[in-house]
């Protein structure tokens, strides 16, 4: 995964589940997110950080859309503070 700083990381799981139970979502939908995600990029060599939390946001969507608007806020404000 190329993060947005040009940095190189390894796409990790369970740091998908983990950020999106902070949402407020459940374990079991975090982990259908995460599965989802990991499915998409099966295939692909690379991935930005925003592509990756594009896929987050669509599948949260899905399975429970108050945790998504919140996967979203939180990304969003994250981003603003990193830009300051």
């Amino acid at each position: 995964m190329k993060k947005r700083d040009g940095r190189i990381q390894d796409y990790i799981e369970s740091k998908i589940i983990a950020g999106v139970k902070k949402t407020g979502a459940t374990a079991k939908e975090a982990e259908e997110v995460a599965k989802e995600a990991t499915k998409k990029l099966a295939n692909r060599a690379e991935v930005t950080a925003e592509e990756l939390s594009e896929i987050v946001v669509t599948a949260l969507t899905k399975v429970n859309k108050k945790a998504s608007e919140a996967f979203v806020k939180f990304r969003d404000n994250k981003l603003k503070t990193k830009k300051k």
